[in-house]
Parts: C-alpha cells; sequence; structure tokens
C-alpha cells in the first residue's frame, strides 16, 4: 500500500452531517448556522479524507494538503477550494487534509508525497504558527493534535515555521510546490500585510514600514524598543530575514483575503474559494513546462 501512514483512521469511509466548530453546539454563529442555504454532508474516503478515493496515476495529480480550510468545514464539497481547482484545471485534486492541522503534520505529510510520489504540482494551504502536536508518534496523526501550543513565544513559532517550509523546500526536487496562507496564518512575509502590521502601531515620527534587513537593523533604538512592547520585533526581523533567504526559491500567493463564511461562521466559503483558485491558477499558468 502506497504511503501506508497518511490515513486519518477515526474518518475512514464515514458519512457525518456535522464536524467539530461545524455544529450548532461549538459555531461561533448560530442564527448563521441555522439560516445557512446550503447542505453540507462529510463523506469520507477510504483513507479518512474528505475526497473521492485516489486515482490510478498519483503523479499527474495535483497534491492540496492543509487544514480545516482546506478540508472546506463549514461548506458543501462542490465550494472547497480543491473541488473548485479541480473544475478549474479539469485535473485531479487530491485533498490531503485534517481539521486542526498544524504546520509540523502539513509538512511532514508534505514531505512523504514529494518523497513517495514526486508529483509535478503541490498546494499547501499554511496553518496557524500557535498550532503543535505532540511528539509520541505512536499514536495517530488526530490523537497528536494540539490546537494551541503552550508558554511558546513568538520568535519560535515564526523559526518553526519557517524550518516547516524549508524542509519542504529542500525536498521539492522536480515537484512545483505553491505556499499559500489560511486568513490570519503565517503569511509573515506577505509585503502588504507587514506593511499593514506596522502601520497600525507606529506613532506619528516612526518611519515607514523597512523593506530589507538592513533598514530594520538600521531603525533608531526606541522604536526596536517599542516593536518588543507590542511583541513584533521578532515578527518584522525574522519576515525580512526569511525574504532574503526565500525570495528566489518559494513560489506563493499573498494571503487570503475573507469575503464569505461557511456554515459554522469562521472558514471561508465559495467566494473567498473562488478568488483563492484564481489565484493559484494564475499562478500555476505562469509555472515552467506544467
Amino acid at each position: 500500500m502506497i504511503l501506508p501512514d497518511l490515513i486519518l483512521t477515526s474518518r475512514q469511509n464515514q458519512v457525518w452531517a456535522e464536524s467539530g466548530m461545524d455544529s450548532l453546539g461549538q459555531c461561533f454563529d448560530k442564527k448563521h448556522f441555522k439560516t445557512y442555504p446550503h447542505t453540507v454532508e462529510y463523506r469520507y474516503n477510504s483513507r479518512g479524507f474528505r475526497d473521492a478515493e485516489w486515482p490510478g496515476d498519483l503523479t499527474d495529480a495535483v497534491w492540496c494538503i492543509g487544514d480545516s480550510f482546506t478540508v472546506g468545514l463549514g461548506s458543501p464539497i462542490e465550494h472547497t477550494w480543491v473541488n473548485l481547482l479541480q473544475r478549474k484545471l479539469n485535473q485531479r485534486c487530491i485533498n490531503i487534509s485534517m481539521d486542526g492541522a498544524s504546520n509540523l503534520w502539513i509538512s511532514r505529510k508534505t514531505i512523504d508525497i514529494l518523497t513517495v510520489v514526486q508529483p509535478k504540482l503541490v498546494i499547501i494551504h499554511w496553518s496557524h504558527f500557535f498550532r503543535d502536536e505532540d511528539t509520541d508518534s505512536s499514536k495517530t496523526d488526530e490523537g497528536r493534535r494540539l490546537h494551541h501550543s503552550q508558554n511558546i513565544s513568538t520568535k519560535y513559532q515564526i523559526e518553526k515555521f519557517f524550518t516547516c517550509l524549508q524542509s519542504v523546500e529542500e525536498q521539492k526536487q522536480s515537484t512545483h510546490v505553491i505556499h499559500s496562507f489560511i486568513p490570519n496564518g503565517p503569511s509573515v512575509y506577505d509585503s502588504a500585510r507587514a506593511v499593514k502590521e506596522w502601520d497600525s502601531i507606529k506613532g506619528s515620527s516612526w518611519p515607514t514600514s523597512p523593506t530589507t534587513l538592513a533598514e530594520f537593523d538600521q531603525l533608531i533604538p526606541w522604536v526596536k524598543n517599542e516593536l518588543r512592547r507590542f511583541n513584533r520585533y521578532n515578527l518584522f526581523r525574522d519576515s525580512l530575514e526569511f525574504k532574503l533567504e526565500f525570495k528566489d526559491s518559494v513560489v506563493a500567493i499573498p494571503e487570503l483575503e475573507q469575503i464569505d463564511r461557511a456554515r459554522d461562521g469562521h472558514h471561508y466559503d465559495i467566494l473567498t474559494a473562488t478568488n483563492f483558485v484564481e489565484q493559484l491558477a494564475t499562478v500555476i499558468s505562469a509555472l515552467p513546462v506544467y
């Protein structure tokens, strides 16, 4: 059996009407949940993923990997970005996603796929910084989920994410990998977001947002102290350092703007997913030999 560890055992061949926070008891907005106009069903394949069974030719498929935003929590499967991308490209897209997945999980599964399958294209939809996983590898992937890291600094979370991304980039070989980011996720090197973050906290006498590591390091001490007070010093510096290190190798799209919300009141629905797919299609069309 190819990729025998790529299984979510509790969901194999299951059909559910609700899942996690997409339920009346856990949703963000009960009124929105009750008045949501579409039927939502979670139908999982024999590996426990919200997808059809895998095709015979795995190398020609587009592999899509992420957390609940890739599962499409709260939306009909027809509204999910993976399903919309499959129709847009007229090419099989395989959905490998898990509610509450950490970036460590995403990177491990991506590396397994890159190593064993070596597909033509992988799309990663990275999760939150603050998620982690239990180090006990004898547990199932679902059992290892830690939805919130405890007592871990922002700097450590950023470094952990960069390690995840770098490990994927080092393993990709001839596979095209597109990196993307959930709303309010780890898109720390997105220039537009960095400027927005800077402008939201800067004082009237601050300079404009630095665009290079050298500009950041030349900031006057009291500005650096203010950034530390706002817990943003490492975020900005590591972001610029990341841009310098990976600018020529990483193919990425900016953090998504959330236009609509799914039944659970948190995840995005068809309008946001469609916008995401249009951005992906533009990047894919520009890839060499694809």
